[in-house]
């Protein structure tokens, strides 16, 4: 139960480094203007990551989160889902992080911070309840290792087995955007993703994520403000009147608020 947690904390900060992830993983066998489009990405946002960097200090953003698909339960099995999201992402250096999410599957707020000591609070209003969990030390070493390293060993990896596409510019709420298509070369893989990076900010403005087996999901940024002043009161959550739970209690606390928030507005098809 306790890596379930912690695999769900790395998605979360994973999440937050989109630009990264996406230029780790496509670059090999691309055409050349999709590597320069998303190595421009990639310069540009790795200076969160970096305690010394200049460039990129601060990210608010709002993102709209829709798709549907079958969704795993337990150890086996899965049941359908349908998810109509919105998310509020404020990110400030050194290792703050506000997620508030709202919307078909309820309810929550994750909030990262520290500077020696990294924890994470999450936050349930349904049940009114909270968890305080240690950030792992191989998330925090991990985040360390992409912003000291230019292209770490897992980069490598990664560039065998993905394929990366340019298919033009594209229209989008936020701009002109190109559009870069991502598949594995394994052939018995048949999802793929789509990203939007807008043109000439070369900031990611959109992710379509299509995979046979569980559905498919648009991310759209609504809103994408880059070094803006944020104040630290974001990154202090506020648990009063709220019971803490164990991270043991904690999965089985969001599933309960998941499936009633489901029940209430029809999110199982």
């Amino acid at each position: 139960m306790k890596e379930s947690i912690r695999n769900l904390l790395t998605v979360f900060l994973i999440f937050v480094m989109t630009t990264s992830c996406i230029t780790v993983v496509c670059l090999q066998e691309s055409s050349d203007k999709a590597r320069q489009i998303l190595e421009k990405t990639y310069e540009k946002y790795s200076d969160l990551l970096k305690e010394d960097g200049t460039g990129l200090e601060s990210i608010a953003a709002k993102i709209s989160i829709k798709g549907g698909g079958q969704v795993p339960v337990g150890d086996s099995g899965s049941m359908p889902m349908e998810i109509d999201a919105a998310v509020e992402i404020y990110v400030s250096k050194p290792k703050n992080l506000y997620l508030g999410i709202s919307g078909s599957l309820g309810n929550a707020t994750l909030v990262v911070s520290g500077k020696e000591k990294v924890v994470t609070t999450i936050i349930l209003p349904s049940v009114k309840q909270f968890a305080i969990i240690d950030m792992p030390p191989t998330v925090i070493e991990q985040t360390q290792k992409y912003s000291s390293e230019e292209k770490p060993e897992e980069v490598e990896k990664a560039l065998d087995d993905a394929i990366l596409t340019y298919e033009g510019l594209q229209n989008t709420k936020m701009g002109k955007a190109h559009r870069i298509a991502i598949k594995a070369k394994d052939t018995t893989k048949k999802g793929s993703i789509t990203i939007y990076i807008l043109d000439g900010k070369w900031d990611p403005v959109g992710v379509e994520i299509n995979d046979p087996d569980s559905g498919a999901v648009a991310i759209e940024f609504q809103k994408l403000e880059l070094n803006t002043k944020i104040p630290d009161s974001r990154f202090v959550p506020d648990t009063k009147g709220y019971t803490k739970i164990e991270t043991e209690q904690l999965l089985g606390a969001i599933m309960m608020q998941v499936m009633g928030s489901m029940m209430q507005g029809g999110g199982m098809p």
